[in-house]
C-alpha cells in the first residue's frame, strides 16, 4: 500500500469508519448507529462530516455497503457473479464532496440461483475479497441478512442470503414468543438445543419455534434462556438449509465479531462442518485491495 486512506462500511442501520495507515494498520475507528436509514433528507455529506470531520480531508475514502443502494447516497448497479475485486475496481464511482473529500464508492454483486431467484449483496463481497488469503473458498457473513458465499480463485461465484437476523428480531420483539423472555447472558446449552432441533427438522420451523413459548410456560426453559434457544432455532434452520447446497468436507470461515460470529461457529460445528473465524475487519483489507487495483492508493 502506498498511502493512508479512510475505509467506510456504511450499512442500513450502522456506520463504521476506519482510518488506515499505508501499511494496512487501522489507526482509528469510529462506530455509530447512523446507518443510511437514519440520514434525513438525503444529507449524507453532512452526516459523514459530522462523524469523520476531524480526519484529514485529503485522505482518499473508499466506501462499501448499503450506502450505494437505492436508499443510499449514490445508487450503483450490481455487478453479476462471477466477479473479482478487479471487476469492482473497474466499477468504482468517484465523487468529490463540497468539503473536498474524494470518495470511491464500491458497488455490490448480484447472483441468480438455479431456481431463477435473484439475490443481491453489498459489502459482504468486499469482506470476502479481503479474506481470500485465508486459503479457503467458503465464507459465512452473519448479520441481519446472512450470506453463504463460495469463491473460485479470485472470483466470487455464487452465494445465498438468509434473513436470519431480521427474523429473529421480529420474533423476539413483535410476537408472543418474546413475552416470557428475560434479560440474561447467552445460554450456550439452550442455544445448542435450539440448533439441534432445527438440524433434526428444518422443514418444521413454524411449528418448532412455538416451543420457545411452551417450554417457558411449563417451566422447562428458564426465562433468561429463551432468547438463546430461539436464536439457536433460527440460526440452526439457516445452517440446515445452507449445508444442503454446500460441501460437507470443506472448511468455512465466519466473518463477524466474536458475539454473533461465535454463535455461527458453534452452530456450524454442531452440524459437523469444519469452521474457523475470519478477520472481522476484513472489509478494510478488501477495500484496500480494490483501491490498489484502481490505482487510488
Amino acid at each position: 500500500m502506498s498511502a493512508d486512506f479512510i475505509a467506510l462500511d456504511w450499512g442500513t442501520t450502522s456506520f463504521r469508519a476506519y482510518r488506515v495507515a499505508a501499511d494496512g494498520h487501522v489507526l482509528d475507528t469510529i462506530a455509530a448507529t447512523e446507518g443510511i436509514l437514519a440520514v434525513k433528507d438525503g444529507l449524507f455529506e453532512e452526516a459523514l462530516e459530522a462523524l469523520i470531520g476531524a480526519w484529514d480531508v485529503k485522505l482518499p475514502v473508499l466506501a462499501a455497503g448499503m450506502i450505494t443502494s437505492r436508499q443510499g447516497w449514490i445508487e450503483l448497479p450490481y455487478l453479476p457473479c462471477p466477479a473479482s475485486a478487479a471487476d469492482l475496481a473497474r466499477a468504482l464511482h468517484m465523487h468529490t464532496t463540497l468539503s473536498g473529500r474524494r470518495i470511491a464508492f464500491a458497488t455490490g454483486l448480484s447472483y441468480r440461483a438455479p431456481d431463477g431467484m435473484p439475490d443481491v449483496m453489498r459489502s459482504e463481497e468486499t469482506q470476502v475479497f479481503g479474506s481470500l488469503d485465508m486459503g479457503i473458498s467458503h465464507f459465512v457473513t452473519p448479520g441481519t441478512h446472512s450470506k453463504w458465499i463460495t469463491t473460485e480463485g479470485d472470483r466470487l461465484v455464487h452465494y445465498a442470503t438468509y434473513v436470519t437476523g431480521e427474523v429473529f428480531a421480529a420474533l423476539k420483539d413483535h410476537t408472543i414468543l418474546g413475552r416470557l423472555m428475560a434479560p440474561g447472558p447467552d445460554d450456550d446449552e439452550a442455544f445448542a438445543t435450539g440448533v439441534r432441533a432445527a438440524l433434526d427438522d428444518p422443514a418444521g420451523f413454524l411449528h418448532r419455534i412455538f416451543s420457545a413459548r411452551s417450554l417457558g410456560l411449563f417451566g422447562e426453559l428458564a426465562p433468561e434462556a429463551i432468547s438463546s434457544y430461539l436464536s439457536g432455532q433460527v440460526i440452526g434452520t439457516e445452517v440446515a438449509h445452507a449445508i444442503r447446497d454446500n460441501p460437507h468436507d470443506a472448511e468455512y470461515a465466519v466473518l463477524a465479531s466474536p458475539g454473533i460470529g461465535g454463535r455461527y461457529v458453534k452452530a456450524i460445528e454442531i452440524a459437523g462442518l469444519k469452521v474457523r473465524y475470519g478477520d472481522p475487519q476484513a472489509i478494510v483489507k478488501g477495500l484496500a485491495i480494490i483501491a490498489r487495483k484502481a490505482g487510488i492508493i
